[in-house]
């Protein structure tokens, strides 16, 4: 990245760790995901919100986003990390993915959040969440010392209304949101009721979404795998009567959550408006080949999680099923797209890097490094 975006700390320590090591240090191994490219910054801070509602958040960021002048940045990647709240692990990811691409540091902005919970250090005076709830799109904690509660929805839409802003950026053309785990748990649901998409989209952004290996997804149905995991049934809710409550279905979705926008509707009629949207938005799903424990201490075991599967690979593999099944039953168009990374199991680091990840991260000429896990499309 270049070192003058950084604050002035990073940057000596930049130019110190990079006149130390030699050259070779900087090139690529053979069978590996990219090396570490420089040292990561620290966090720095932003103003996000709206008038009468702005709160300051912390982001990692290829540039000093107070300063910095994005008149030549073509394309952003946000990049959110899982349950451990490690957005300095993968905003080093986005940055080695970025150096796969020639010119990337100069017309990519890549920035990765972080949610902060009530325990982090540091974090005073800033929106924080309690229990991962973030992962959900729910609001943060209330507290006297710290902003209004704000959802991790509305974070995402005044990061975007930051950085989508083709007044400030006018070379603009996409945006990638990607996640992986918890991360991907929040980008899915966030692909699904933000109301923003097509806004981006007429602007002439391209907005999509990258999910890799979330624990689970929100159906628009009461219907859930068969054993088979390859057909849909209505579930037996004696058997889990919490499995279509948000976060995994459309039952009792917490009034911080956007609706369709369309106007009054009954849940059915509001469950396929949302399903319509969504079938029409830039989706692509990642999926472990080898994300099969499920005793997988990060996994979610809730009875409504395992209602649709019993890992991970699973899951995700009849959540694309069930997107096929789905248009039968209320004349949808959907064209995301899928792959499963063979041979990666719960590794955000890995199936970023995959051959189909840095496609999907940094662009579609964007070259894997040798020995990189291969992926084959579900679709």
């Amino acid at each position: 990245m270049p070192l003058r975006f950084l604050s002035a700390p990073a940057r000596a320590t930049a130019h110190a760790l990079l006149s130390a090591a030699p050259l070779c240090a900087l090139a690529l191994p053979a069978h590996a995901a990219p090396a570490s490219h420089g040292p990561v910054p620290s966090w720095q801070t932003v103003e996000l919100g709206r008038t009468g509602h702005h709160y300051p958040f912390p982001v990692y960021a290829n540039v000093d986003l107070a300063h910095a002048h994005l008149d030549k940045i073509r394309h952003v990647l946000i990049i959110i990390h899982g349950l451990n709240r490690d957005g300095d692990n993968y905003f080093q990811t986005g940055v080695n993915i970025l150096a796969l691409k020639p010119g990337a540091d100069a017309d990519t902005l890549l920035i990765a959040p972080k949610f902060p919970a009530a325990l982090d250090r540091g974090f005073d005076k800033m929106p924080v969440w309690s229990h991962g709830r973030w992962s959900a799109g729910e609001a943060s904690i209330k507290s006297a010392r710290r902003p209004a509660p704000v959802s991790s929805f509305d974070v995402l839409d005044d990061l975007l209304a930051r950085v989508a802003d083709t007044r400030r950026l006018p070379l603009l053309q996409d945006v990638v949101i990607a996640g992986h785990s918890a991360g991907a748990q929040l980008v899915q649901r966030y692909a699904v009721f933000n109301s923003v998409d097509e806004r981006i989209k007429r602007g002439g952004v391209n907005l999509r979404y990258v999910i890799a290996n979330p624990s689970s997804y929100v159906y628009f149905s009461k219907d859930r795998p068969k054993g088979d995991g390859s057909s849909f049934a209505p579930f037996n809710p004696g058997q889990c009567p919490e499995y279509n409550v948000y976060k995994y279905g459309l039952d009792r979705i917490p009034a911080e959550l956007p609706a369709s926008g369309v106007g009054p509707a009954t849940p059915a009629q509001e469950a396929v408006r949302l399903a319509r949207r969504y079938a029409g938005r830039s989706v692509t799903y990642l999926l472990g080949g080898a994300d099969t424990n499920p005793e997988h201490r990060l996994l979610d075991k809730t009875c409504a999680a395992e209602a649709q599967g019993a890992t991970r690979l699973a899951r995700g593999k009849s959540y694309v099923k069930y997107e096929q099944w789905l248009p039968a039953n209320h004349k949808l168009n959907i064209e995301h797209q899928a792959y499963e990374v063979t041979g990666v199991g719960h590794d955000s680091r890995r199936m970023f890097n995959s051959e189909c990840g840095v496609r999907e991260l940094a662009g579609k000429d964007t070259q894997a490094v040798t020995g990189a896990a291969a992926c084959t499309p579900l679709r």
